[in-house]
């Protein structure tokens, strides 16, 4: 696992309504724990809700260590009442970071609405392909 972030809801913008659903921006802070790097996690998500509960969401993140290394990420990916799923990619200018560069991250996670929370695991490979790649 490349890094688990386990963040909090600063604000929420109801942009917009339309026939297909809503379009609503989040605005969340939290930390990044993984095995390489820690960092603080700042993030923004654009989130088109469906009528029918589904939607899509769009992210630009930055992450920041106490190092002073930045890491831009963004993302993409669709979702199921309080569970989403989707690719991120990362960029940073660190020399000691420079793995992530163009590194595609896969993800899977869950908001408590009520406690304002989201815990979101990042792998470096879909979930499926490292289960095979064990099997075999």
């Amino acid at each position: 696992m490349l890094a688990e972030i386990k963040e909090k809801t600063d604000a929420v913008i109801i942009k917009e309504f339309s026939s297909d659903g809503a379009t609503i921006e989040y605005n969340s802070s939290g930390e990044a724990k993984g095995d390489k790097y820690r960092a603080s996690h700042l993030e923004t998500t654009d989130v088109k809700m469906k009528m029918d509960g589904t939607n899509e969401w769009e992210s630009r993140s930055m992450e920041i260590t106490k190092e002073g290394d930045v890491v831009m990420i963004s993302g993409k990916g669709t979702g199921k009442a309080n569970n989403f799923s989707g690719e991120v990619t990362y960029m940073t200018n660190s020399p000691r970071l420079n793995w992530l560069n163009n590194t595609k991250g896969y993800i899977e996670g869950s908001t408590d609405i009520k406690g304002n929370e989201t815990t979101i695991k990042v792998w470096a490979e879909k979930k499926e392909e490292a289960t095979a790649a064990a099997m075999m």
